[in-house]
């Protein structure tokens, strides 16, 4: 694998392949647990920590310091996907109506309050099959943006 350069020299936007690949770890968990026939407490809370992580490492790449986005967007989805959008991030329809509909329930960490209020959200929305698409969308908005920096193409941007 590629090895990262010198840590006293990364950039936040270094940290975005790790948490890309956090959020895409979390999304497989979340994918194991329902053919494992979890709870869809734990399918969908691992979907949103994943799709928490891959927004914000669509944001690190983007230039976007992790420090903007743990004070801005905290574990809010909602923001997070507005702030990519506004960087060329793509959401369809679909992946924008679920964000939305389960964002408030994320950002307090209670999903089972969003599946009791909602109790057609997962056939509703198929929430694996959004973070899929979303994952897909970030690494084709990224191309090359989500490899770890050199030092010589580092950029000095700190939105």
């Amino acid at each position: 694998g590629r090895r990262l350069r010198n840590p006293s020299l990364m950039t936040d936007r270094d940290l975005a392949p790790l948490f890309l690949s956090r959020g895409e770890a979390f999304i497989a968990g979340a994918h194991w647990a329902a053919a494992q026939a979890h709870s869809d407490e734990h399918v969908l809370s691992n979907v949103c920590w994943g799709l928490e992580l891959v927004l914000k490492a669509f944001l690190l790449a983007h230039g976007v310091t992790d420090d903007h986005n743990r004070r801005v967007h905290g574990h809010d989805l909602l923001k997070a996907a507005a702030a990519g959008q506004q960087l060329g991030l793509a959401l369809d329809r679909k992946a924008k109506r679920f964000l939305t509909d389960v964002a408030p329930y994320a950002r307090r960490h209670a999903i089972d309050e969003a599946l009791a209020r909602r109790p057609d959200l997962m056939q509703r929305y198929r929430p694996l099959q959004r973070a899929d698409e979303i994952v897909q969308e970030v690494k084709r908005a990224c191309a090359d943006g989500l490899a770890p920096a050199t030092d010589a193409t580092s950029s000095g941007h700190r939105g």
